[in-house]
């Protein structure tokens, strides 16, 4: 409850930098995640993950837009439940109709399967993103971010060589202001520092439902 109530604000922030500057259009949503999930060497695993995202206009092309994943997977084998949770907030500019390019900053954290392993994570991202209407409430959409240089840090030990990349593709359909979305979604991130390397992904499909204004 107390990460959905976190999602919540940062969706809350985003509308509230874009009223605030008179913003003209936007919109949230809220979707499951379903996802297998595999940590460096340890087996796959299936997890469930929730996925918060807003965005709003500023001026005919500049937007703030924010995101927050969440969520725990099932059991490894003899070992603990992992647990992610990812915060994004990007300005984004639109270069062409329908195309968006973001530069943002990244934060929150990985715990891996043996608990011990809990990743805070912080980095400055760069991505972009398409959404385009294809006819008769049908739309497609999709969405890529990277971070090059992300600090992950456990307890005093910092893997400064670490980076993320996420992608998202899908559809929606949508019924006036109300629109229902499906599609596929990856996250990765890799923690380098020395001869350490270690990794985490998830991957697989969504559904959910968003409100534009």
């Amino acid at each position: 409850m107390r990460k959905l109530l976190v999602g919540m604000l940062v969706v809350c922030m985003v509308l509230s930098f874009g009223s605030l500057a008179l913003a003209q259009t936007g919109k949230v949503s809220l979707d499951q995640w379903f996802t297998n999930h595999e940590f460096t060497n340890y087996k796959k695993a299936s997890a469930r993950l929730t996925g918060i995202s807003g965005e709003v206009s500023i001026t005919d092309k500049i937007g703030v837009a924010g995101s927050f994943v969440f969520g725990k997977s099932e059991d490894f084998k003899e070992t603990k439940n992992p647990e992610l949770s990812s915060i994004n907030l990007a300005i984004q500019y639109e270069i062409i109709p329908m195309v968006k390019a973001r530069a943002g900053f990244l934060t929150g954290s990985y715990t891996g399967p043996d608990k011990e392993e809990k990743y805070d994570m912080k980095g400055i991202t760069v991505g972009a993103a398409v959404d385009a209407a294809v006819g008769d409430g049908v739309g497609i959409f999709g969405a890529a971010v990277y971070a090059p240089i992300l600090t992950a840090k456990i307890d005093s030990e910092e893997f400064k060589d670490s980076s993320m990349m996420a992608f998202e593709a899908g559809g929606t359909y949508s019924f006036g202001e109300i629109a229902v979305k499906a599609g596929y979604r990856y996250q990765g991130i890799e923690f380098k520092e020395a001869k350490v390397e270690e990794s985490a992904t998830f991957s697989g499909f969504f559904v959910g439902v968003g409100l534009s204004f």
